[in-house]
């Protein structure tokens, strides 16, 4: 037996492991690539609201560890004598929430964990959205609207504690919108730790 007839199963043998490997890499891609679009998929789907439940006016519903319903939404425009100065074509919308925890919680990690990121918006039936004054703003209003009153806490400062004492909370926030944009609009309450669930308060303004 020659010298070539002894290495020809070797090189088959070499020739199939090729071939083999060369087969295998577009399967290794294509499993990483499923691999990795799934986690991004799962991420996108955590981080955005997706499931949206809404609470008819009057009503309440369990979000977060907490009850949620909507206490007020008071429309203020800028009329002669008005406390607040605005424009004919704006208006400003304040929206208080309320909310009743399930219970005290004093673990501080717990807390947060229950109620991180916490998002109160406007949105209308087209899908447009409007975000909160500042926080700063926001408290010059509620001086100017009622200067003995105590400020009620917007959505990031009220998450801080909610549950603490195990009593309701309230959360305000104000927005300033365009004055045609009154109607059709539902408040969107939703925390970063509870996504992708949300909740929409509908808002009956006059």
């Amino acid at each position: 037996m020659t010298l070539s007839e002894q290495a020809t199963p070797e090189r088959r043998s070499a020739a199939r492991w090729y071939w083999r490997s060369m087969i295998a890499i577009p399967v290794l891609f294509v499993a990483v690539f499923v691999f990795g679009a799934r986690v991004d998929i799962m991420d996108y789907l955590a981080s955005h609201e997706f499931r949206i439940a809404t609470v008819k006016p009057g009503e309440a519903a369990p979000y977060a560890r907490a009850t949620w319903s909507l206490a007020s939404a008071q429309l203020v425009d800028g009329g002669e004598g008005a406390r607040l100065p605005l424009s004919k074509d704006r208006k400003l919308l304040i929206v208080r929430l309320k909310a009743v925890p399930d219970g005290k919680i004093i673990d501080e990690a717990d807390r947060q964990s229950a109620w991180m990121g916490c998002s109160l918006t406007l949105v209308d039936g087209g899908g447009q959205r409007w975000s909160p004054l500042s926080f700063v703003l926001s408290r010059d209003i509620s001086r100017a609207l009622e200067p003995t009153a105590t400020p009620v806490a917007g959505c990031l400062e009220a998450s801080r504690s909610i549950g603490l004492d195990g009593q309701p909370t309230l959360v305000e926030e104000k927005f300033l919108i365009p004055a045609e944009a009154a109607a059709g609009l539902s408040a969107r309450l939703s925390f970063r730790s509870a996504l992708p669930d949300a909740l929409s308060f509908p808002l009956e303004l006059r």
